[in-house]
């Protein structure tokens, strides 16, 4: 049952890892994807050791000191606290099983750095003086192993003790090596010592000549010796394959298996070689002479050829240590051709026996020459001269044109062809060359149009039909014979048999220069500088893109037998599904769905955009092969590499304002609110083509996209609760997501819900307050006024008494005299008794008017005995009632006066104006007002019908109720009586405070 579990992790495990391919056997070191990562670049140089953890990060030890990569950048990391004066120097580095990265120091000592914090350990703790550990390992039960000069050392998680002549070591150890059963495995100088998996003592493994040797761990999970005879697994069952799933850590060694077997080593003798994995067997030595050993040549372009040792990454990727730098190798769609010095421009044809070749154009000081693609170039002897344009025809042979020259290549041998005229002795460069369906060959040369080989030699094109003075950059032969010209000014020629019919903007062309013509389906594809179109019979229609200038400057199409349809131009080598191109033919308006690859996938950079045209071939083996400004690259379009899987992504930093936070932990935000994170992805071997994104829960909608950008910025942040988390993609379809973090941020004093109410609260009352006093002020200046009134009428009463009446009783008397001095039978004397009578009623009158200007309601219910006075005086049928609520209140004299003036208006109104029948007058003390009514049944009247201009009774009655901070309301419908209502606020009305 443990043998099935096992094979069922293994195969779980092996799927899961699928997504990360080591380097293609079939292909040599110098077709594989090499970057090259130089001291000058900031890569640290002599790296002694390399490593990766389980996190995902790189490792790599120096005389300098410990340095991490994620891909983008090298950070050295420090092992020893600000105030110490140690050295930083490292030897040996070790990722253990669980995530733990343990350092020899190289003048003694150990560290351990786990989850970012350094433990350092040293003769205190059980370790020997000024000795560095050579060699680290694990056991199966997770015990940590190291190897000195000094011994074999066991840590049991608190201290280093000497083992070993306790635990069966007798010879200083020079490797550990544990296997992929949880065996520890120790070679010395004279044997080789096994612990098995849970044992307490080493034994011996009997095997015999393992000096001078090196273990080896293959991916099947057998164990593999390295010695002078040779390398092979070992004898019984530790050299069987055992199921298991892949470490997560890697470190380095000097010879090392990859995952798919093959075997690298820099323990030879020209310090880099590789054979496939295939060929590995018991009589494989590993020395450079094996015949099927791949070498290091100095086409590589390492960094260095002075190797120090290597490591397989757990993406596949192969790194190897020198001592200017570190060098990364890995597989790629696409293989670069490396010739033996700097080549561009490359004319690519294929002859009739399925040889792949390719003429060049450099121009320099070296001569072009005729190569054979194996895929690896070999020159043809005897060739010199630069091949701008290649044809293969109809019978296998292939036509070269160059500078004043024109080659028939048959059978591998270059045949010249004399040119037209002169173009030979003036160097004319030709530019393109195909045969039409009635078997004419074509000839383009530059600045001197087109012409085609008849029987009596070359002929000038218009000798067959009008073409254009204009030399075409590319021609074309469909696979009906007609010939296609593509021109520079952007327009095309379409010859069937002697008919030439011309093609322009009007035809929907004019998407700048022709650099590339194919027949794809059925259809004419058409690449220019500013776009791909097809004909669709009568016309061009442009294929829309998504970037917009994806399918600019496309220099070469073909489709391959799957359908898919290949494009090379200015952004690299765009592929279409059968699918994806059925539909854009379908739907041209609508962005196709491409797959663009670029230099990470092995292109040689943008496409060559001049002569040699086209620059895509499709081999009669299957392979295609691209012509870049960089360089020549192939591919086989059956072996597509799984897509990378997204690399984790880690939170680097956190700060606000100048203060750091622990990556990972929780924020709060409490002297500032900005929040700054830097993020990366862990992508040492491949970090070019990552984009990135990230969002702040509760403060964006969606995610953010970063692009290349490695850092988030948020400025001010409101009061709350958010997450943060970034993320990375190699394809935008599947993303890595990196460890969520809550960041707080609390809300100041001013901005919490309870001192807000409390704010709130305190305006409430401070308003009320305003409003108080305002209504208080308004009460005092109206009473103010009252009481001004109040005196001036008291005034002049008494001036009216004093002068006035006293004068007019004073003429009165006197006339009173002078008619008691007439004659009683005088007629004047009646006259005059009669105008005395009349000015005392007048003086009376008078009297009563002064005596009402000093008047005032003084006692308790005046306001009711004055209207009660009101009612007895009055000839109609008219009803009192009073309603005191809680209580009856004293009422302010002048109010009594102005209430009671507009009371007479309005019972004078009613008997005189409406005819009513009865009238009821009511007061009401209510607590904050004080209201009297008068209703009578009378006619009533139309309100709009009331003007000012002849009712001065109702403009009296308002600016009475104004004068005492009252309001008159007026109700009144023809037929139904008039109800008039008069409301005094209590605190005028009231002359006592309730």
């Amino acid at each position: 049952m443990s043998f099935v579990r096992r094979l069922m992790s293994f195969a779980i495990a092996l799927a899961c890892w699928t997504t990360a391919s080591a380097t293609d056997p079939e292909r040599t070191l110098a077709q594989l994807h090499h970057t090259a990562l130089r001291g000058e670049d900031g890569a640290p140089v002599g790296a002694a050791s390399m490593a990766q953890t389980e996190d995902g990060w790189f490792w790599v030890s120096t005389r300098t000191g410990l340095y991490r990569y994620d891909g983008f950048a090298f950070e050295k990391v420090p092992l020893l606290p600000p105030s110490g004066s140690g050295s930083e120097s490292t030897w040996t580095i070790y990722a253990a099983p669980g995530g733990d990265l343990w350092v020899s120091r190289t003048y003694g000592g150990v560290a351990r750095l786990r989850h970012g914090e350094v433990t350092l350990y040293g003769t205190a703790d059980g370790l020997p003086d000024n000795v560095a550990m050579d060699e680290f390992g694990s056991d199966g039960e997770g015990h940590l192993w190291a190897a000195a000069d000094t011994g074999l050392y066991r840590f049991d998680g608190k201290r280093w003790t000497e083992v070993s002549a306790a635990w069966g070591i007798s010879d200083p150890a020079q490797q550990l090596l544990e296997d992929a059963r949880g065996n520890l495995w120790v070679l010395t100088s004279a044997r080789l010592y096994l612990l098995p998996k849970g044992a307490r003592r080493f034994e011996d493994a009997g095997v015999p000549d393992t000096y001078p040797g090196h273990l080896l761990n293959h991916p099947d999970g057998s164990v593999w010796l390295r010695t002078n005879a040779g390398i092979h697994p070992l004898p019984g069952i530790w050299g069987k394959p055992f199921p298991h799933a892949p470490p997560r850590h890697a470190n380095s060694t000097t010879t090392t298996f990859d995952r798919d077997g093959n075997l690298w080593s820099v323990a030879c003798e020209v310090n880099l070689c590789r054979m496939a994995g295939k060929y590995v067997d018991a009589t494989t030595t590993g020395d450079v002479e094996e015949p099927r050993m791949q070498k290091y040549t100095e086409r590589l372009a390492m960094t260095s050829q002075v190797t120090m040792n290597l490591m397989e990454d757990r993406d596949g990727h192969v790194w190897v240590s020198t001592k200017a730098g570190l060098d990364v190798f890995r597989d790629s769609w696409l293989s670069r051709v490396r010739f033996p010095k700097l080549e561009v421009y490359f004319a690519l044809f294929e002859d009739g026996k399925g040889q792949t070749w390719s003429g060049t154009a450099s121009h320099t000081a070296y001569p072009d020459r005729l190569w054979r693609l194996t895929p690896d170039p070999v020159p043809i002897p005897g060739f010199e001269g630069a091949v701008d344009t290649a044809y293969r025809d109809r019978d296998g042979s292939a036509w070269l044109g160059g500078n004043g020259k024109l080659w028939h290549l048959r059978d591998g041998k270059p045949v010249p062809v004399p040119l037209p005229g002169d173009a030979a002795e003036r160097g004319t460069i030709v530019q393109a060359i195909a045969r039409d369906g009635a078997g004419r060959l074509w000839l383009s040369l530059r600045n001197r149009g087109v012409y085609v080989r008849a029987a009596e030699g070359w002929l000038p094109a218009s000798t067959v039909a009008a073409f254009p003075a204009l030399a075409p950059a590319v021609i074309h032969a469909d696979p009906a014979g007609r010939t296609w010209f593509g021109y520079l000014d952007g327009t095309m020629a379409m010859l069937d048999g002697n008919a030439l019919r011309r093609f322009g903007t009007a035809d929907g062309l004019g998407d700048g220069p022709v650099s590339a013509i194919a027949t794809i389906d059925g259809h004419l594809v058409v690449g220019a500088e500013h776009g791909l179109s097809f004909f669709d019979g009568e016309r061009f229609r442009k294929l829309a893109a998504q970037p917009m200038d994806r399918f600019n400057a496309i220099t070469g199409i073909v489709q391959t037998e799957d359908g898919c349809v290949w494009a090379y131009g200015m952004d690299g080598v765009i592929r279409f599904t059968a699918q994806g191109w059925k539909q854009a033919l379908a739907r041209p308006d609508v962005p196709a769905v491409t797959r663009l690859l670029t230099m990470e996938d092995g292109v040689p950079g943008p496409a060559q955009l001049v002569r040699p045209l086209p620059t895509v071939l499709e081999a009669s083996d299957g392979r295609l092969w691209f012509a870049g400004s960089q360089g020549l690259a192939w591919l086989d379009p059956l072996r597509q590499p799984p897509p990378p899987s997204p690399p984790p992504v880690v939170i680097r930093s956190v700060t606000s304002g100048g203060v750091a936070f622990k990556p990972g932990a929780p924020v709060e935000l409490r002297d500032s609110r900005d929040l700054k994170v830097a993020y990366t992805a862990l992508a040492p071997g491949h970090p070019r083509g990552l984009a990135f994104r990230y969002r702040l829960e509760n403060m964006d909608a969606t995610f953010q996209d970063a692009g290349s950008r490695r850092e988030a910025m948020y400025n001010d942040l409101a009061p709350g609760h958010y997450t943060f988390h970034a993320e990375a993609s190699y394809d935008g379809l599947r993303w890595s997501r990196s460890a969520s973090f809550p960041v707080t941020v609390p809300p100041r004093l001013f901005e919490r819900t309870g001192f807000q109410v409390f704010v709130a609260l305190c305006a409430a009352l401070l308003a009320w307050i305003a409003h108080r006093w305002r209504v208080r002020l308004l009460t005092q200046r109206l009473r103010w006024r009252l009481d001004e009134r109040h005196r001036e009428r008291e005034r002049i009463a008494r001036e009216l008494h004093d002068t006035l009446l006293q004068g007019v009783q004073g003429l009165i008397l006197r006339f009173q005299a002078f008619a008691d001095g007439l004659a009683k039978d005088d007629r004047s004397r009646a006259t005059l008794e009669r105008a005395i009578d009349r000015a005392e009623a007048l003086l009376v009158e008078g009297r009563d008017r002064v005596k009402g200007l000093r008047g005032h309601a003084s006692e308790d219910g005046s306001l009711e005995r004055r209207l009660a006075a009101l009612v007895e005086d009055m000839d109609w049928p008219v009803e009192l009632s009073v309603q005191s609520g809680h209580r009856r209140r004293d009422v302010d004299p002048e109010v009594v006066d102005e209430l009671y003036s507009i009371v007479r208006e309005a019972v004078v109104n009613a008997t005189q104006h409406s005819h009513a029948r009865s009238i009821r007058i009511a007061v009401e003390y209510a607590r904050r007002s004080l209201n009297v009514w008068v209703r009578d049944d009378g006619e009533g009247f139309r309100a709009d019908t009331v003007s000012s201009d002849n009712h001065f009774g109702l403009v009296g009655m308002r600016e009475r109720a104004m004068r005492i901070g009252g309001r008159l309301e007026v109700l009144s419908t023809p037929r139904h009586g008039v109800v008039v209502r008069v409301m005094v606020p209590g605190r005028v009305a009231y002359a006592d405070k309730p």
